[in-house]
């Protein structure tokens, strides 16, 4: 995978957990009176989030099994592409044993703010 390959998956990820915050807070932040309203007025969607709303360890489940996978997948391809140019930084101040864990250390770090960012603060704040 080259590079532009690479980002574009990140962003592909990041869009993809950022669904999956936005799902776990706005079910959360949810009114049930105002569900059960639209619910009462005929509105399915409001009926079926009611139902989620009753046994909601299910939803809850399924959407941190889907936050955990994408962020896994995030690292691998993270580092795949970051790490080799923080190798290569790296190399020119450390021992290459150094500078590979360093490495990986740096785009771990990297991915996972730009994650927490763009894929939970964000998307979470936008859902409230």
């Amino acid at each position: 995978m080259n590079l532009a390959q690479s980002l574009l998956a990140i962003a592909a990820l990041i869009v993809a957990s950022a669904f999956f915050s936005i799902a776990e807070i706005a079910l959360a932040a949810s009114r049930r009176l105002k569900l059960r309203q639209l619910a009462d007025e005929g509105d399915a969607r409001a009926e079926r989030v009611l139902r989620i709303q009753e046994q909601p360890g299910y939803y809850f489940t399924a959407v941190q099994i889907g936050l955990n996978v994408i962020a896994i997948v995030a690292g691998i391809v993270g580092d795949g592409v970051l790490g080799p140019v923080f190798q290569r930084w790296l190399e020119r101040w450390v021992s290459a044993a150094a500078a590979d864990t360093l490495s990986f250390v740096l785009s771990v770090a990297a991915v996972t703010s730009v994650f927490v960012v763009f894929a939970d603060l964000v998307p979470k704040r936008l859902g409230m």
